[in-house]
């Protein structure tokens, strides 16, 4: 049986343990929310958005580029971006990622080119021997537009060069804060439903953050009241696909807004599993102390015992 000291030692120890993984449980859980609230401000003016370009594009007839097949050399492959965590300590929430990757691509892996966001699945990509034509990481605990729009010009700007025939992401879909799904979504070419589909998903199901009856979907608006300037076709095409691209855009910050927001329930629920954890621990601990403390006093009342008998 291990001494009294040691046993004080141990149950010291995994008490400043539980303090720490009880502290980065209320951390992430903050985090998390700031997330889900990043993503929701927004919500308002992707749904108006929308609604302008889908009523522009029905009146003009024009379709943007990134609702086309780009024209491509034979050899070009689709691109497929990993999106994961700058950190770890968020339970299985990388490796979740990594295994809908295997499962979905793993036997073909030749057939496409890659992309990460994250240091993890730039790591993955690098453990497995996989060449990343382009890593976005050390983006905070939720990424800001400005700081994601390099990254997503450079995904418009090579597919509409052709460079890849279609982009395909792998990500986390933020659902409930026990729930979060790995989606793998084809983001361009883009469609209106694959639009329609991302703005709802800015919400979660469930809680205080899901959409209400007056937000549950895009509504085009009754009464069209836009002039388009100048009136030639050529403005026309200049205004929807820049509108267009914005949009793409925004759809690539809120995949990467949804993965942090999933990064950081899954974070939030690891160090509160491991804060139960630490605590059944001390308690076992505690347990074994207080059986060798009063094993000693025992056997030094034996000895008492045996002594006066003695004399």
């Amino acid at each position: 049986m291990q001494s009294t000291q040691s046993l004080k030692r141990r149950i010291r120890a995994v008490i400043n343990t539980a303090q720490i993984t009880k502290a980065m449980e209320m951390v992430a859980a903050n985090k998390m929310r700031k997330s889900q609230v990043v993503a929701l401000n927004s919500r308002p003016y992707a749904i108006k958005s929308l609604e302008l370009l889908r009523e522009l594009t029905k009146r003009t007839s024009v379709i943007p580029s990134l609702m086309k097949t780009p024209e491509t050399k034979k050899e070009n492959k689709p691109l497929i971006i990993l999106i994961c965590a700058d950190k770890g300590l968020a339970g299985s929430f990388n490796s979740n990622v990594f295994r809908k990757f295997e499962k979905k691509f793993g036997g073909e892996k030749g057939s496409y080119v890659y992309a990460a966001v994250g240091k993890k699945a730039e790591e993955y990509l690098s453990r497995k021997n996989i060449p990343a034509q382009t890593s976005f990481i050390k983006f905070g605990d939720h990424a800001a537009p400005e700081e994601t729009q390099t990254f997503a010009n450079f995904i418009i700007d090579g597919f509409l060069a052709g460079n890849w025939s279609k982009i395909i992401t792998v990500s986390t879909y933020f659902r409930t804060t026990l729930r979060q799904d790995v989606l793998i979504r084809e983001l361009l070419p883009v469609t209106f439903n694959a639009i329609d589909r991302d703005i709802k998903e800015i919400a979660p199901e469930h809680g205080r953050f899901a959409p209400t009856s007056e937000d549950a979907g895009c509504h085009i608006f009754e009464n069209y009241g836009y002039l388009i300037e100048p009136t030639t076709k050529k403005g026309s095409v200049k205004l929807i696909e820049n509108l267009s691209k914005h949009l793409v855009e925004m759809m690539m910050y809120h995949l990467i807004l949804e993965s942090n927001a999933s990064e950081h329930s899954a974070r939030m629920v690891a160090m509160k599993n491991a804060s139960d954890n630490a605590s059944e621990l001390k308690d076992d601990l505690q347990l074994i102390f207080n059986k060798s403390r009063q094993a000693g006093i025992t056997r030094e009342l034996a000895e008492i015992t045996a002594g006066a008998n003695i004399n």
